[in-house]
């Protein structure tokens, strides 16, 4: 923990500044943070003028162009501005925040911070239920179905039947590898993408987040490596990456797993798994190829290593040819297949499956056994009924084109709203689309000003195990309709120009001053 504290000099009042260098937030990052916080709270008036970049670099012990970074973020928010020859001052207050009436801090007689592992806190959920409140709030941060595309009176339809025809069963305990009709149905379904497997090699599960736990305690010891893309799927980051495994990250490119850096890997580390989104990535967006997926499955088959294929967007597919699922290519019985209805259908409801060999599926139900019993009964006989009368078929017909209409026109407002120097895909699928920013801007801190215009995004450190790119973003298209999407992005293409501007124009001044010469 390093601090600085000064005196009141020249305008400047007490400056106190603490980094904590074993946070995943940066430090430059953390200046900018608590400097802020200091403006906001009257502790640092207008005016009043602030350390020099090397002065506060040696008093912190950190590279001067760490506090250049930080004092780069407070100029693109407008809180301070740098004058030549006299210093850098504050220049604006942001708008305070109103405190709750029964806002109060209690002392805690539990020492939990020493009870708890010190493990990095998953942010990429949180503030879910914020989002959700704030009416006028325009959400692009999840990749979730539109509530009201939901066939409410239909999907009641079904739980009204199930009840009726076997109620009394589906509210007692049942088996704890899943509904039968649906194990069979899933497998039927799974035969048509070539995908050939029996009832007994499927086990219903909790979403796929779940089926990614109970893969990690049967499959993975501690000290085991396991293979990851970054970026990734966060989810599958709090898994994987916990203080109890070692992982390897293997970079996503235009066509989607970087399968020379994987074959390298292979050949050098024998890392136990490998976890991978073939179809419509999460979060780039991007489809691995047909010949990608072979050149695959021989890779992981040469060195004796499963294949996790997380193919929860797989449906969710509005242009180009479908394609084959890496398990439908698998000949050595090596691809753990996992997908849920969560994309297709209804989150809320938290059924998902795994496809695996049999032995596999054995250990994994034992684990479920020792988790949770089963996942809900009720919930799985509705959702095999929704889809035994072709309703489930007949929504996600609808939902591809909500989803597809609405994802032309975020493109379109990002050809209109946005900087030339961001750029971004075109996803054959899925429910979001990656956008790369000029580097000079943080995402993260971007969500801030954001947020203040009515509009909230993914950003895209989240989605990285290792080396976060802070200047990506995700942007989710299936939760806003059209209009509010244009509006949206008019919104976040000024907020982003703006901040690029003052960037430019900070260093346009800096420039200019370390190229006089005093005559």
């Amino acid at each position: 923990m390093a601090r600085h504290s000064r005196p009141s000099n020249g305008g400047m009042k007490t400056l106190i500044i603490e980094l904590d260098r074993e946070s995943h937030i940066p430090l430059y990052a953390q200046i900018a943070t608590q400097v802020r916080e200091l403006i906001s709270r009257g502790a640092l008036k207008l005016g009043d003028r602030l350390p020099a970049n090397r002065e506060l670099a040696e008093t912190l012990g950190v590279n001067r162009s760490t506090v250049t970074t930080a004092y780069d973020e407070l100029t693109a928010d407008g809180l301070i501005n740098s004058q030549v020859g006299r210093g850098t001052f504050v220049s604006a207050v942001p708008a305070a925040k109103p405190a709750l009436a029964d806002e109060r801090v209690l002392a805690s007689p539990m020492p939990w911070s020493a009870l708890l592992p010190g493990e990095r806190r998953d942010q990429w959920m949180s503030g879910f239920e914020g989002a959700q409140s704030g009416k006028e709030m325009i959400s692009f941060a999840y990749a979730l179905p539109a509530a009201e595309l939901f066939p409410l009176d239909d999907f009641r339809r079904s739980v009204d039947r199930v009840l009726r025809k076997e109620g009394r069963a589906l509210l007692q305990l049942g088996a704890s590898n899943g509904y039968s009709p649906l194990q069979q149905y899933l497998a039927a379904q799974m035969a048509l993408s070539g995908i050939h497997v029996g009832p007994d090699e499927v086990l219903i599960t909790n979403g796929c987040q779940q089926s990614l736990d109970l893969i990690h305690r049967i499959l993975v010891r501690p000290g085991d490596e396991v293979a990851i893309e970054n970026p990734t799927y966060p989810g599958a980051i709090s898994v994987f990456c916990g203080n109890q495994t070692k992982y390897v990250s293997i970079p996503v490119g235009e066509r989607g797993l970087d399968l020379d850096v994987l074959e390298d890997i292979l050949a050098q580390r024998r890392p136990r798994l490998i976890y991978t989104v073939p179809s419509f990535h999460n979060p780039t967006g991007v489809t691995m190829d047909l010949a990608a997926r072979r050149r695959l499955v021989e890779l992981a088959a040469r060195y004796r290593v499963p294949i996790i294929e997380d193919d929860i967007y797989g449906e969710l597919r509005y242009d180009g040819a479908a394609l084959p699922p890496l398990k439908a290519l698998d000949r050595y019985g090596l691809v753990i297949y996992i997908n849920s209805f969560s994309k297709v259908g209804f989150p809320g409801l938290r059924v998902g499956w795994i496809a695996a060999p049999r032995i596999v599926i054995a250990h994994l139900n034992a684990a479920k056994q020792r988790c949770d019993l089963h996942a809900s009964l009720l919930a799985q006989a509705a959702i095999c009924d929704f889809t035994r009368h072709g309703l489930l078929a007949k929504h996600i017909n609808r939902s591809r084109k909500a989803y597809a209409q609405r994802r032309d026109a975020m493109l379109l407002a990002l050809e209109r709203y946005f900087p030339e120097e961001a750029s971004w895909n075109k996803p054959e699928g899925g429910m979001a689309i990656w956008v790369k920013l000029p580097e000079a801007i943080n995402a993260s801190q971007l969500l801030l000003q954001a947020s203040e215009q009515g509009v909230v995004f993914s950003p895209g450190e989240y989605f990285y195990a290792c080396s976060p790119q802070a200047a990506t973003m995700r942007l989710g298209f299936t939760m806003a309709g059209p209009a509010q999407i244009e509006e949206a992005i008019k919104r976040l293409g000024a907020v982003i120009k703006t901040r690029l501007a003052n960037l430019k124009k900070h260093r346009s001044v800096g420039r200019a001053a370390a190229g006089r010469t005093l005559v």
